[in-house]
């Protein structure tokens, strides 16, 4: 007797295959025991010497390739995000997918005035709006620009922002080590404390390497901060193929995965079992302008390829997807966005950043985020996959209608017809009759009416005069 039901898969895709993983690997463990890495950071390279590494020239560090196998049996195989209430959110493991927006750049293209200007705090809090309003961006990832504050507290104020007007989880970078202590403290107070926020992290910090092989010292120490407090850390490098890294995808994919291999080992080094998310930014270098390509098909099949990478390790990890070359909302923005979100998504990688970004991450706006959103809604939709049980076969259904009737009047219908995808700004109408005002049109009176109209629950009144205290400190 045949079951009700069998198990259903999730459209999916790998670009290496185990073997290649392998070859990979052992490149990379190559290049960390012959090459080596700069380690500008004393503790590390005094915790690395201690742990078997050999020092070289003061900075150049040479990793055993026996610390590499145990950094990744230390690292947790899992990590768990939440949002500002506390809630469980985002489970990085296996293919779960959870894509992110970056809502601060240095530039913005203003929604009511279609200006490109500096970006400004006030900026942070219409996105933020934004954001909270969109049913299929998980989370926020700042890069703390905001030319209205000084420097040295822009950081601080666009997280701050993003506390206080979406709930989403927060990513962030920031200046330095000192800032990274105060948004933790920030985080704590949100979360009801430092323990509960190590229990229920609602952020988590970005680090990066400088390719090719340099760790400076900044870098390190806030990976180790991470490590110590138990903040998730994503530490990816940037490689770019002909510039910073070799010109064949191979050569970038064994330096990618050495140089976030090396930040695994300290974090782990530093304290065992903290959590670490794994990955990389790997793109070519454009030949005729000679900048990094954010919407060249290379770095999505590298990006694609470092999840493979991941996923064989059983670690989490970091993904790029919605990031655009184009200058502005056009026709290239929208065919870049939905080919990366969705061999993103296909791949499998967890935490999918960088959604939004314009002309070389160097500007972004309301309306791009909310086409964003709804192409990822279709791609999370793809990734479901087809349920096949004795329900949804229907044969019954099938049986009673017969040839030549309808189902739309039968009650199978009305139970199932819900989970089609349903666009909420594509147009679907049958004549340009039903339909006279273009997709960019509708993306920007959407844009300002969130902007305008939403309204995001307020921060707990207690937590809300505990950051206006901690910020009394670093405004000082």
């Amino acid at each position: 007797m045949r079951a009700n039901y069998v198990q259903n898969n999730s459209p999916q895709f790998k670009v290496l295959s185990d073997d290649q993983i392998e070859e990979i690997h052992f490149a990379a463990c190559e290049i960390m025991e012959r090459t080596g890495a700069k380690v500008m950071n004393k503790e590390a390279q005094e915790l690395l010497d201690g742990a078997g590494a050999q020092i070289e020239d003061g900075n150049k560090v040479k990793i055993p390739s026996y610390l590499i196998d145990q950094a990744i049996r230390r690292a947790p195989k899992r990590v768990v995000l939440c949002n500002r209430d506390g809630k469980r959110t985002m489970t990085l493991e296996a293919h779960s997918i959870y894509f992110g927006c970056n809502p601060d750049n240095p530039e913005y293209i203003d929604p009511f005035t279609h200006e490109r200007r500096p970006f400004v705090s006030n900026d942070g809090m219409h996105l933020a709006k934004i954001v909270d309003h969109t049913d299929n961006i998980d989370f926020v990832l700042n890069a703390c620009f905001s030319a209205d504050v000084p420097e040295d507290v822009a950081d601080r104020v666009i997280v701050r922002q993003m506390m206080l007007h979406q709930r989403k989880t927060i990513g962030f970078s920031c200046k330095n080590a000192d800032t990274l202590l105060d948004i933790i403290d920030m985080a704590a107070i949100i979360a009801g404390g430092h323990d509960r926020l190590r229990l229920n992290p609602c952020i988590f910090h970005i680090q990066e390497p400088i390719s090719p092989l340099t760790h400076d010292d900044n870098s390190i120490k806030e990976v180790m901060i991470c490590a110590e407090k138990h903040i998730p850390l994503v530490y990816y490098p940037m490689p770019m193929g002909g510039a910073t890294a070799p010109a064949t995808a191979a050569g970038i994919l064994a330096q990618n995965h050495a140089e976030s291999l090396t930040g695994l080992v300290i974090h782990q080094l530093t304290s065992p079992g903290a959590p670490f998310v794994y990955g990389g930014v790997a793109s070519i270098m454009d030949m005729k302008t000679a900048r990094f390509s954010y919407g060249a098909p290379e770095l999505h099949l590298q990006c694609a390829a470092l999840a493979d990478i991941a996923h064989y390790f059983k670690l989490p990890v970091w993904g790029t997807a919605g990031c655009v070359d184009s200058k502005t909302l056009d026709q290239q923005a929208g065919v870049e966005i939905a080919i990366s979100c969705l061999m993103a998504g296909l791949s499998g990688a967890n935490l999918i950043h960088d959604v939004g970004l314009m002309d070389q991450a160097s500007v972004t706006c309301p309306e791009i985020f909310l086409l964003a959103d709804e192409v990822i809604g279709m791609v999370k939709h793809i990734i479901k996959g087809i349920d096949v049980s004795k329900e949804t076969l229907a044969l019954d259904v099938i049986d009673k209608v017969g040839p030549g009737g309808n189902f739309l009047s039968d009650e199978h219908t009305f139970t199932h017809f819900k989970r089609f995808w349903m666009p909420g700004l594509f147009d679907r109408s049958s004549s340009a009759k039903g339909e006279s005002k273009t997709l960019g049109e509708k993306l920007n009176e959407e844009a300002i009416r969130i902007i305008k109209n939403h309204e995001v629950p307020p921060l707990e009144e207690e937590k809300l005069k505990e950051l206006l205290k901690l910020e009394k400190k670093w405004l000082a």
